[in-house]
C-alpha cells in the first residue's frame, strides 16, 4: 500500500501547520469523551472495511466560532490489520451538518486576528505546502457548492505537472485551523453516497461492463505502484470467479511526486479506453510487467506499440495522448480521488464500501454477501 502524494504524509511532514491534537485535548483536561453512536456508525461506514473492527471515541474537543460550533473527534479503530489500526481525526461542523476528515493544521496566530482570512490563506498556504511537501498550489476562495457553517470550505488548485486539479479544504470560522481533506454529509450514509457517485461517474473506466451487475468494484490505482501490481491477482481471481456478477472499473490516481511516469501511463490508459474498454486490463498488465524498467520517455512508444498491435486507431490515440482530452480527464480523475478521500493506492470501492489492503480470505466472502444483497 503506497501513500498518496498529499495525504497521509501531511500529518507528519507539514510542521508549520500540524497541531498535536492529543496534547491539546490533554491541556484542556477534558473529561473522558462520551461515545456518540451515530458518529461512530458514520465513521465505520466512511472508513475502509475490515473484518471484526471496533471503533471508539478516545478524545474530543469542542470549539465555538462566530458562525457556530465544531467538534474535533479522535476515533480509535482496532482490528487485526496493523495498517488500519489506530486513530483518525474527524471535524464535525455542527452548523453545516458535515464531517471533514484529513489533515488538521493549527494556523499561526495572525490568521485568527485578520479581517481578511482568504488573503491570509492565499499568502500563507502555498509557501507552507511547497516547503513541506513540494506541493504547488493556489488557494481559490470558492465554496465549491459545499455548505458553510463553523467551517468555511475553499479549494486548492494543485499543479499535477500536467495541468491542475482541485482539492477540497476548509478553514474554521475562528481562523484557528485548516483542514486539508474531504467533507461528507453527516446525515447521509457514506456507503450509499459513494456507490451512487461512482455508478454514474463518467470518469470511471469500466473494463468489465454490466449496468445490472450486483457488485461494482471501482479501483483507484497507479500503473507505477508496486502495491497495485501485487494486489491485482486478487482482483483478477474475483473477476473470474464472479463472472457476470461483478462489474469492474478503474480510476487513475497517479502519484506524480513519487512515480515519474505514472501520469503518462494514466493518459495512455484513458485514450485506449475511449476506443476499446476491454483493452484496459491488457494495457494495465503490460505496464505492470515493465514497472522495473519503464522510463518517462518510453511510455509513449510502449503505448503506441500496444495500440498498433491490438488493432486500435493510432491517429485517434495520438490526438488524445498527452493532449487536452487525456490531460483534462486524468486531472479530473485525480480530483475525484481527492473528493472521495482516497489516501493510498490501491484503494477499492465495493458497492460503495471502501477496501484497502485486501486479503483473499475475507474479500471473496465480502463479494458473496454483497452479491446476495447483504451488508458486510
Amino acid at each position: 500500500m503506497r501513500p498518496a502524494h498529499h495525504s497521509y504524509q501531511l500529518t507528519g511532514v507539514l510542521m508549520l501547520l500540524v497541531m498535536a491534537f492529543v496534547g491539546e485535548a490533554a491541556a484542556q483536561k477534558a473529561a473522558p469523551p462520551k461515545q456518540d453512536p451515530k458518529l461512530l456508525r458514520f465513521v465505520e461506514r466512511a472508513t475502509s472495511w475490515y473484518p471484526d473492527s471496533t471503533f471508539r471515541i478516545v478524545q474530543e474537543v469542542r470549539e465555538q466560532t462566530p458562525s457556530g460550533s465544531y467538534r474535533i473527534v479522535a476515533v480509535e479503530r482496532k482490528c487485526a490489520n496493523r495498517y488500519l489500526t489506530g486513530a483518525t481525526t474527524w471535524v464535525v461542523d455542527e452548523v453545516a451538518r458535515t464531517v471533514w476528515v484529513g489533515s488538521i493544521g493549527l494556523l499561526p496566530p495572525a490568521s485568527a486576528r485578520t479581517n481578511d482570512l482568504s488573503g491570509f490563506l492565499k499568502r500563507f498556504l502555498p509557501g507552507a505546502l511547497q516547503k513541506s511537501l513540494r506541493m504547488s498550489v493556489t488557494v481559490v476562495w470558492n465554496r465549491a457548492g459545499r455548505p458553510s457553517g463553523a467551517l468555511i470550505p475553499f479549494l486548492l488548485k494543485v499543479d499535477s505537472g500536467y495541468g491542475s486539479y482541485f482539492k477540497s479544504a476548509a478553514v474554521t470560522a475562528d481562523g484557528r485551523r485548516v483542514v486539508l481533506g474531504v467533507s461528507l454529509p453527516l446525515d447521509q450514509d457514506p456507503v450509499a453516497y459513494r456507490r451512487k457517485l461512482l455508478h454514474s461517474s463518467k470518469l470511471v473506466m469500466w473494463d468489465h461492463p454490466g449496468e445490472k451487475a450486483k457488485v461494482e468494484i471501482v479501483e483507484f490505482s497507479d500503473f507505477e505502484c508496486p502495491a497495485c501490481k501485487a494486489r491485482w491477482p486478487i482482483i483478477t481471481k474475483i473477476l473470474s470467479k464472479f463472472d457476470g456478477v461483478v462489474r469492474h472499473g478503474m480510476v487513475n490516481f497517479p502519484l506524480t511526486t513519487i512515480h515519474p511516469w505514472s501520469f503518462r501511463a494514466a493518459a495512455a490508459a484513458w485514450c485506449v479506453v475511449q476506443q476499446a474498454p476491454s483493452q484496459l486490463i491488457p494495457l494495465k498488465e503490460q505496464f505492470y510487467s515493465m514497472q522495473r524498467d519503464m522510463t518517462v520517455s518510453e511510455v509513449g512508444p510502449v503505448a503506441g506499440d500496444f495500440v498498433a498491435s491490438h488493432g486500435l486507431d493510432g491517429r485517434l490515440f495520438n490526438a488524445c495522448f498527452l493532449e487536452e482530452p487525456s490531460l483534462n480527464a486524468v486531472n479530473r480523475q485525480m480530483a475525484l480521488s481527492e473528493d472521495l478521500g482516497v489516501m493510498a493506492t490501491p484503494t477499492y470501492f465495493v458497492n460503495g464500501w471502501q477496501v484497502q489492503v485486501p486479503s483473499e480470505d475475507w474479500l471473496l466472502p465480502l463479494i458473496q454477501r454483497l452479491a446476495a444483497g447483504r451488508e458486510p
